[in-house]
């Protein structure tokens, strides 16, 4: 796998979790709740720019999720809501999703090898995503 499609699949992983957030964002009656959820939306923008970066320097020029996708995501998430928006159904949908991004990134991790400041991206994003795993199950 090359450099390129590396940062392009950890790029979208993160973008994927800011997207997914915002599509919960109105639905939590919590402030605790929603506090964790800020914050980790601030760490995926931050992993984000970060990875922008990288594809700067890589040269890819298209890293956007592609609007089906991210429509895609927000209808799942409107009809997964409609009959428990509780801060509880809310926190097994992000830590759902966060594990579909872990095992996408346990894979990366497995099989990648070339650059080391890609490697230790993927490490970073592999941690941030069990720690919000670990965060959101307080609220189970």
């Amino acid at each position: 796998m090359s450099e390129k499609e590396v940062i392009l699949k950890l790029y979208h992983n993160v973008d994927m979790g800011v997207v997914g957030i915002e599509s919960i964002e109105g639905l939590i009656d919590s402030e605790k709740f929603l506090n964790v959820i800020k914050k980790e939306k601030e760490e995926y923008k931050r992993l984000a720019k970060m990875l922008a970066k990288l594809c700067k320097k890589y040269d890819i020029q298209k890293i956007e999720i592609s609007p089906v996708a991210k429509i895609s995501s927000e209808v799942m998430v409107m009809m997964k809501t409609i009959k428990d928006s509780s801060v509880s159904h809310l926190a097994k949908m992000m830590i759902e999703g966060t594990n579909k991004g872990l095992i996408e990134l346990e894979l990366l991790q497995n099989h990648y090898e070339k650059d080391k400041e890609i490697k230790e991206m993927i490490s970073n994003i592999i941690k941030l995503e069990q720690n919000n795993i670990e965060e959101l199950k307080v609220f189970l």
